[in-house]
């Protein structure tokens, strides 16, 4: 009862948008992306090769690309965040319904072009009002506290759709998946229900727009010490899961040997990890440092790519294995994740999300093409890369990415 009334008693002094924002998350948890972690098998079925799912993912960040300046431009400028954002979540409703009719893997190619054009105004606008219904000294307990609520409504949404899936045909049936983005569709307009009645305009102080948008946008690299390591830190990550990320499902079933269940139990191992870890992980990372326990969280990220690899086809129950290692390191970057989020103050946060979207995004746009032209020769490479990658490459990018010794002078010049 003392851990519950705690939680209780933290959650009543948030703000409303942090509630709002909580019932978001819990709704989509538990019906709103119940076909997410099998879009590429979705892609295979309808005819799609790996090259041209990857070309579909090189695709997407060049959209991400040629849209993120803009974007973040237009989120620093415009007066009401909430309103921008609930545009984006508007024009976002009909992806779910188009992807369910689709019938060809073209119909779902543009289906997804207009899915990351809409989040290109949905992510800037959420990242502030999110950022904004924090304070700072709550962060790390306001994050895992969503992770824990979310997860516990989430633990039976993998095993529903796997269960969906199997019913209505298996993975390699085209129409098994048209349900669950049926669902998918009727979630979002509850949720954007939620959302327009329920967020309030966030408040917090903006600097003056500069007329010079390249200066406006490129400057803030100079104004916050440790931004360019962050950025370049940041493009090493993205080529590496985007080589692999597009392949992660097909991967499990065409390599491992996986069926929907064996999939949708690990949707219900790493809810349950992250439901049962976050808390404590939580309280260990602001006791032993928050930067600590995220360079952990890279060697258990190698551990986990190395038990997927080693997986052997006659047994892929073992990818639960990668499944606990995965969430498990992810549990543990949430102190990273925290330490992210204060590093760049509010009112930069739509150039800054909009200068790492484009560079991040001119790197995606070659990486899955690269990996998919890697899995016709071995798709194993893929996920030895990403073992290199956590072990070798991550944790000194991290260590190399400085504290931002925040003053009331900079305060004042960064206008937080």
């Amino acid at each position: 009862m003392g851990f519950l009334g705690g939680l209780r008693d933290f959650l009543r002094d948030q703000s409303r948008n942090f509630k709002v924002f909580l019932a978001r998350d819990t709704i989509t948890t538990l019906f709103g992306n119940m076909a997410g972690r099998y879009s590429s098998i979705y892609m295979y079925a309808l005819g799609a090769s790996a090259v041209e799912i990857g070309a579909l993912s090189s695709t997407l960040s060049l959209v991400r690309t040629i849209l993120s300046i803009p974007g973040g431009i237009l989120t620093d400028r415009v007066k009401r965040i909430k309103g921008l954002y609930l545009i984006g979540r508007l024009l976002m409703l009909p992806v779910n319904l188009v992807k369910a009719m689709a019938q060809t893997f073209n119909v779902y190619f543009y289906s997804r072009i207009w899915e990351v054009m809409t989040w290109r105004v949905i992510m800037p606008t959420s990242n502030i009002i999110n950022i904004a219904s924090l304070r700072n000294e709550d962060r790390v307990k306001g994050l895992v506290m969503r992770r824990t609520i979310t997860s516990a409504f989430g633990l039976v949404a993998p095993l529903i759709a796997a269960y969906a899936i199997t019913y209505f045909g298996g993975l390699d049936n085209p129409d098994a998946f048209r349900p669950l983005f049926l669902i998918q569709f009727v979630v979002s307009i509850v949720v954007f229900g939620v959302l327009a009645l329920g967020l309030e305009e966030p408040e917090f102080e903006r600097s003056e727009p500069e007329p010079n948008v390249l200066k406006a946008t490129f400057g803030i690299l100079n104004q916050v010490p440790g931004l360019k390591m962050l950025l370049l830190m940041s493009v090493v990550r993205t080529f590496f899961i985007n080589i692999r990320m597009p392949y992660i499902q097909l991967y499990a079933k065409e390599i491992k040997n996986a069926d929907a269940f064996i999939l949708g139990f690990q949707g219900t191992v790493s809810t349950a990890v992250t439901l049962f870890f976050s808390a404590p992980i939580g309280q260990l990372a602001d006791r032993v440092g928050r930067r600590k326990l995220a360079y952990a969280s890279q060697v258990v990220m190698a551990a986990c790519v190395l038990a997927a690899v080693l997986t052997p086809p006659e047994h892929p129950e073992w990818l639960l294995l990668y499944s606990l290692l995965a969430s498990l390191g992810g549990a543990m970057d949430i102190g990273w994740w925290a330490f992210q989020q204060e590093y760049v103050p509010l009112s930069m946060r739509g150039r800054w999300s909009g200068l790492s979207t484009m560079v991040t995004a001119l790197v995606g746009v070659p990486a899955p093409y690269i990996g998919g032209l890697i899995w016709e020769y071995n798709p194993d490479l893929l996920w030895w890369l990403s073992f290199v990658f956590y072990l070798f490459l991550a944790i000194p990018l991290r260590m190399s990415i400085p504290d931002r010794k925040k003053t009331v002078t900079e305060d004042r010049a960064l206008g937080t």
